[in-house]
């Protein structure tokens, strides 16, 4: 965060965000050049006086600003530099009379952009002392190098059509030499079959510029457009023609075209192989299956198929339904996420769907857009899609086959170019069998499957993703908790029924709630403590006592049973003993409903 210790040039800042410290206040308010720094979302953290005035926002502190709002002119150089990390040198933006040098250089830290800096200033009174200074003579000479290095043909012709100049490239279009043709009138070289009509006598004619395609004695054919050159009295003085072969600038076009496709899928390859670099760095995978399901998913963002997200509760189905959004065409556009299970059934079509203005009690007069027409353009995740009812099950169906949409109330159906991608932790497939979930939407869902296995099938990663919690927390709460080993290897041995939530969860409380900076195996709680991990991971020797490894695991399996079902009496019927039994056993070992 910013702290806040400069203002109007007499206190310094500490501008945490980039991790300097800055104490230049009398350096920057007497600087000449205009100085502003944004941070890596293109707020602004330090501007001095100079960059105020210049920008048109004098006795402002543009600290805290978005530089877009501030400078709209210089934000989408400053957004390449802040995502290309390339430096833009000498730039020149135009605002209004005034033209502004502008060198932009991103900041690093350790490797990564964490902003940029921002050097400009007004040389719009040097530009016009330099065009003052240029003599006649010198612009002569460049114009006639001008005209001779110009790619296009170029012909200036008198008031009566009289040829006075051509350059080099028109000498070269058509296989000519100057000499054969200065001194001529359009009409006589007309006449002598060089062209087969003529520009010039057009324009003469007309008053005004004229474009036409002239035919060479070669066969060959040009593109010419002439533009009338007028004295003091409107009268036509000069007549200059430019002159292209048709063929070279389609050839040219061909190419422009064939490179700037080219440019363009290079460009796209390499943001696309960054994007998937930074999102790896981002997320933490150490397993083969994880390995699978992350090249799975992207590789189905490149297309536009609809999507089914399976896994159970915690294991990461909205990030892996972001990560899809974010790698594909409909990056740019909405991400609605919508929790099917969390609207009550009575609401759940009218919101997914909107309604027309009246259509139920409690409407609003002009009605309501639904998710559908607000994630237009982008991706809506339907999340727990196994909880909607029939009816929007059907309504859900038909938008999968046609994209279009029918508000609660209303009879014209609506385009909507939204993508689809569900998720759910219920078994589709039982449930069409049970007869609870339409088998036509299954199908229509089911196009792409992405399963992400529970995190007990991926042990490997649960230290990795230790210490990215770890690091996480102690970042939020201020904190310099460190992790026992021990403690590490009983978490890989518990089989984490609520998946990465419950580990980020679990990590969390241990940071708040551990009273030394180290988290030994007393901090952890009873159930991942004295949980099934005898039958995994590394042992200590307390866990090879047959008699304590029995006991621990009856006390973990009646803790979570009396957990998962609320009462003595459920608890028993899924153990298989008896109520008085189960009551004897969870008062041996303390076990108390009201706190498990």
């Amino acid at each position: 965060m910013r702290e806040k210790a400069f203002a109007g040039g007499k206190e310094a800042r500490s501008y945490g965000l980039l991790g300097f410290t800055w104490d230049i206040s009398l350096a920057l308010e007497h600087a000449h050049n205009a100085i502003l720094i944004v941070d890596k979302t293109g707020v602004i953290v330090l501007a001095n006086r100079a960059a105020s005035e210049l920008l048109g926002w004098a006795g402002h502190d543009l600290a805290g600003r978005f530089m877009g709002d501030v400078a709209p002119g210089f934000w989408e150089d400053l957004r390449k530099v802040l995502v290309t990390g390339e430096a833009q040198i000498g730039r020149k933006i135009l605002t209004g009379s005034t033209t502004i040098a502008n060198n932009l250089t991103p900041i690093f830290k350790t490797g990564q952009i964490v902003g940029a800096v921002s050097i400009f200033q007004d040389i719009s009174e040097y530009e016009r002392m330099a065009s003052q200074l240029v003599s006649y003579k010198k612009l002569s000479e460049e114009l006639d190098a001008i005209i001779d290095s110009s790619f296009d043909g170029l012909w200036i012709c008198d008031g009566e059509g009289r040829v006075i100049r051509i350059n080099r490239a028109s000498e070269r279009i058509n296989g000519i030499h100057a000499s054969q043709v200065l001194g001529k009138t359009m009409s006589e070289i007309v006449a002598e079959g060089l062209i087969d009509r003529s520009v010039t006598l057009e324009v003469l004619r007309s008053g005004t510029t004229v474009s036409m395609i002239q035919r060479l004695k070669d066969g060959k054919e040009i593109l010419v457009t002439g533009n009338p050159v007028t004295d003091e009295n409107g009268e036509i003085k000069l007549v200059v023609v430019n002159e292209r072969d048709i063929s070279g600038l389609n050839q040219l076009r061909d190419q422009l075209q064939e490179t700037r496709a080219l440019a363009k899928r290079y460009r796209s390859e390499l943001l696309s192989m960054q994007l998937r670099e930074a999102i790896r760095s981002q997320l933490v995978i150490r397993s083969p299956c994880m390995e699978r399901v992350l090249e799975a998913a992207l590789r189905v963002a490149r297309v536009d198929s609809t999507v089914l997200i399976r896994g159970e509760s915690g294991v990461g189905k909205s990030v892996f339904a972001k990560l899809i959004h974010r790698m594909s065409c409909r990056g740019e556009g909405p991400f609605i996420r919508v929790d099917c299970g969390a609207i009550p059934e009575s609401l759940i079509e009218s919101e997914l769907f909107g309604y027309e203005g009246g259509a139920f009690t409690g409407a609003r007069l002009h009605g309501k857009p639904g998710y559908f027409e607000l994630a237009h353009g982008g991706t809506l995740f339907l999340d727990e899609v196994g909880e909607l009812p029939k009816l929007v099950q059907v309504k859900l169906l038909r938008f999968l086959e046609d994209h279009e949409v029918v508000r609660v109330g209303g009879a014209r159906p609506k385009k909507v170019d939204v993508r689809v991608i569900a998720a759910t932790h219920r078994d589709l497939g039982r449930m069409v069998q049970e007869g609870t979930f339409r088998s036509d939407l299954f199908f229509r869902l089911n196009v792409v499957p992405l399963v992400i296995p529970p995190l007990r099938e991926r042990t490997e990663e649960i230290p990795a993703l230790v210490d990215h919690f770890l690091k996480l927390f102690n970042a939020r709460y201020s904190t310099s908790k460190v992790i026992a080993r021990t403690v590490v290897d009983r978490l890989c041995a518990y089989p984490f029924p609520g998946n990465i939530r419950e580990l980020a969860n679990l990590i969390e409380q241990l940071v708040v709630l551990t009273p030394g900076n180290k988290v030994d195996l007393g901090d952890l709680p009873s159930h991942v403590r004295d949980g099934p991990h005898l039958f995994h991971g590394p042992r200590t020797e307390d866990d090879w006592n047959l008699q304590r490894a029995i006991e621990n695991l009856e006390r973990h399996l009646i803790r979570e049973a009396l957990r998962a079902f609320g009462s003595q009496r459920k608890a028993s019927i899924h153990l298989g003993v008896n109520q008085s039994t189960l009551a004897r056993k969870a008062k041996k070992y303390g076990i108390r409903v009201d706190r498990v």
